[in-house]
């Protein structure tokens, strides 16, 4: 099992933004990570999260284009897949850690994956989109809208747990940071990770104790959403990859270059 970190660029914040409650981490940059990773696994390719849509300045709202995207070097999540030989017709699941705009803005490219979400964050999403009520920050319609037209192949997930091959189990976490979290468990070739995205931001937020983040929509789901992610790494002695940690992506970065992920 080999995995990749796709760097698909940054999402420029404000100075109060929701993210880097660390103060003197925030200092050094605004920027968050948007980051995705992909899994060579003995069932195929799998992807977990897709960043932000490559037309996202053009067509977000006004209010959200305030919180600009920039590509990374090697472009968006696409062009990061082809530059390590991946086509988006190869990858066989898609694992949306949830459906915010800089989680699911590039799945519009995956039709012929199987994309994996939690029901609750599906179903919620989908009423709020078909009702126009999708008023939240990080839901945005375009991304709804160009997921239906591409003809995703949705698969909802309602279980805790689902083995998806012997190195990849996705754990739902339940509502917290969204209506509902998906969490991967890795065994690499050097050692275990979780893939946590946005249930938990940083290491700041993880603790202990673990720090309230500033996009929330259950407080309560929030906090057994990382109390869950702290028993499965210490029970299969994991590291966690943190969801918008600049100071983890970028020593991240440097593993990945010496070919230790």
């Amino acid at each position: 099992m080999k995995l990749h970190l796709l760097d698909n660029g940054v999402l420029l914040l404000g100075k109060e933004n929701p993210v880097l409650l660390d103060r003197n981490e925030a200092e050094t940059s605004n920027d968050i990570p948007v980051h995705s990773f992909l899994l060579d696994t003995s069932i195929g390719y799998i992807l977990f999260d897709c960043a932000c849509d490559d037309e996202g300045m053009k067509v977000w709202p006004e209010w959200l284009k305030q919180t600009p995207y920039q590509p990374g070097e090697n472009g968006t999540v696409v062009d990061s897949l082809r530059k390590i030989g991946i086509q988006p017709e190869e990858i066989k699941y898609v694992v949306l850690s949830h459906m915010h705009v800089d989680h699911m803005g590039c799945l519009k490219y995956f039709p012929a994956a199987r994309t994996l979400v939690s029901a609750e964050e599906f179903i919620s999403v989908m009423k709020n989109y078909a009702t126009d009520q999708l008023t939240d920050t990080f839901h945005v319609k375009t991304d709804i809208e160009n997921s239906l037209k591409a003809g995703i192949r949705w698969q909802l997930m309602y279980e805790e747990s689902m083995q998806l091959c012997d190195e990849v189990t996705v754990y739902h976490l339940g509502p917290g940071h969204s209506y509902g979290m998906l969490a991967l468990l890795v065994k690499g070739e050097n050692g275990n990770y979780i893939l946590a995205s946005d249930a938990v931001y940083s290491h700041v937020h993880y603790g202990p104790p673990a720090q309230m983040a500033g996009v929330c929509i259950d407080e309560a789901g929030y906090y057994r959403t990382i109390e869950k992610i702290r028993a499965i790494s210490e029970v299969n002695n994991a590291e966690v990859f943190f969801g918008h940690d600049m100071n983890q992506f970028k020593e991240l970065q440097k593993r990945y270059a010496s070919g230790t992920l």
